[in-house]
Order: C-alpha cells, then structure tokens, then sequence
C-alpha cells in the first residue's frame, strides 16, 4: 500500500488551501512563530513543505527531508531558501506570483501616499490632542508631478507603475532588460541607474533579493540622489543598507522612508530606524489582503498537489 503523502505547512495559511490539500493527504500545520528547530523536527516526514518565507529553508533542512520532493512559496521571494541544494536534489520550487501582484501595487501607493501627506503621524497627533499641528509639522507634499523612479519593473513594478499614472507623475525606471511594450503603454521611460538617482523625487524598489540587488542601495546610491528624495520598498529589506538609510534620514538627505520590508525579520524594537518620525515601519504586510491571502493558499496547495502528482 503506498504510503500517504505528507505535507508540512510552516506557516499558517487560510484554511481554504488547508482543505484543499487535506483531501490528499496529511497536513501538519505549524503554529505561528515556529522556529527552524519545530520545522527540523518534522521535516523528515514531509513529501512538500509549504512556507511563507519567515522560516529559513536551509541546507540542514533539505538535507534530513529524505521523503521531500516539492516546496511550495506561499508569495515570490525564494530568498529565504537554498534553491541551489534543492536544485541539486531534485527538490522542485513553485510560487504564487499572480495571486499577489496588484495587491502588493496598491499597498505600495498607500505607502508611497501615507509617506508624503504624513497620514500615519497625523493619525498620532490627533489621538494626542495636537490638532495645531496641522499647520506647521504634518504639511506634507503632492504626489503630483513628482518624478518616481521605479527600480525593477517586473509583475509588480510594472502594476505600481499602471496605479501611478493616475497621479499625474513623472515616471521613469531602470531595469536589466529593457521593456518596449510598457513603456509605450505607461508612458514611463527607461534611463540608467545613476540617471534615476540623480532625478527622482521618490526612489520605489521591485526587485528580488539575489546576490547583485544585496544591499544595491547604500551610502554611494545616496550620495547621488536629491536632497530631500522619498524612498519606499515593498520588496525585500536587504536590497537597502540599513545602517546607510538610516544616516541619510537623519541627515535629511532622505526625507522619509516606507519600510514594510527589513533586513533581518520581525524588526527590533531597538533598530534605530524605530525612533525616527519620518519613517512609516510595516510588518511586511503588503501582499496580505484578505483576498490575496486566499488567492494565494488555494494556488499554493494546487501547485504542490499538482507537482507532487507529477514528480
């Protein structure tokens, strides 16, 4: 009698994906903030994990999941996993980009909005009873005619890019390859790195985290942008130097920063950026929305199961 398939599921997930591989196997769903050693402990009964990227999939992992032959992204990033040795091992690797697109692009122009008209502080000063502030330190800017220089205009690039053109900006991006049919239909125009450093009023990033994006912004691409320049990342955290961004906000050469992305995960409570005010700090929460989230589940538990069936 074959044995039943076995899949691992790392980090909670809506029950509709859960119903949908429980009709083909056993699932054991960790609880949320299970650690590498909880995923150690079970992984060596698993034929497909399931992750949401918190937990990292290393080496150690894959090499004690004997039985493991499919691992599900609940999301993009593969960043948190050691694709080369599951590569190796025949390990196969699916994702749920679609599921995730527009809803991280909306989450990006709130952040991009939020940052410049200062909403979160605003929020603050009213439940603080500084309502006079509204006319001194909550004035914020027009995201009109400003110029936005989008790194990376892949899936999601490209959608914030679409959201955008609503707001009458000016847009311009830099990508390894070039893409001709987006820029005639977004009216956006390519121009080199440094070119988009130099120019843009708000720098927004859309890139993997691999080894040339590793830290891509730092103090030399500071340097080299305006006096006064908005950064938002909705990407992966270490694609910006930190310690760097943080020296250019207090120095004012960024006047504010929208993180929901950081280096090390969750955040510190002690991280310096937690204390300044002109930064706008999420739990990398952009591609969770109540229908992403769904969206994302149902594709990720059809995927494995398809890939299991066909592996």
């Amino acid at each position: 009698m074959a044995q039943a398939l076995s899949i691992v599921v790392i980090e909670p997930i809506r029950k509709d994906g859960i119903e949908i591989l429980q009709k083909h196997g056993n699932v054991i769903q960790l609880p949320a903030g299970a650690t590498l050693k909880d995923l150690l402990a079970v992984a060596n009964k698993a034929d497909a994990l399931i992750t949401r990227g918190f937990v990292k999939i290393p080496k150690e992992v894959l090499r004690s999941a004997q039985r493991l032959r499919v691992i599900g992204v609940h999301g993009v990033g593969v960043d948190h996993i050691d694709t080369d040795y599951a590569q190796k091992k025949g390990i196969r690797i699916v994702r749920t980009p679609e599921a995730l697109t527009d809803t991280v692009a909306e989450f990006t122009v709130a952040l991009m909005l939020s940052l410049l008209r200062k909403i979160p502080s605003a929020n603050t000063a009213v439940r603080e009873g500084r309502w006079n502030e509204k006319f001194s330190s909550l004035v914020g800017v027009d995201l009109k005619g400003k110029r936005v220089g989008i790194i990376g205009l892949g899936r999601i690039g490209g959608a914030v890019a679409k959201r955008l053109k609503a707001f009458d900006v000016d847009l311009v991006y830099c990508e390894l390859v070039r893409d001709l049919q987006l820029e005639k239909q977004l009216d956006i125009r390519y121009v080199n790195m440094k070119h988009l450093l130099k120019k843009s009023d708000i720098v927004c990033l859309h890139v993997p985290l691999t080894p040339e994006t590793f830290h891509m912004i730092s103090r030399e691409e500071f340097s080299l942008m305006k006096n006064g320049v908005y950064i938002v990342n909705a990407s992966r955290g270490a694609v910006i130097d930190e310690k760097a961004l943080y020296d250019a906000l207090v120095s004012g050469k960024v006047a504010g920063a929208a993180l929901d992305v950081f280096e090390s995960e969750p955040l510190s409570s002690d991280s310096p950026l937690v204390g300044l005010e002109n930064v706008i700090l999420t739990p990398h929460l952009a591609a969770s929305s109540e229908e992403a989230l769904k969206r994302m589940a149902t594709t990720v538990a059809k995927e494995v199961i398809r890939a299991l069936r066909s592996s």
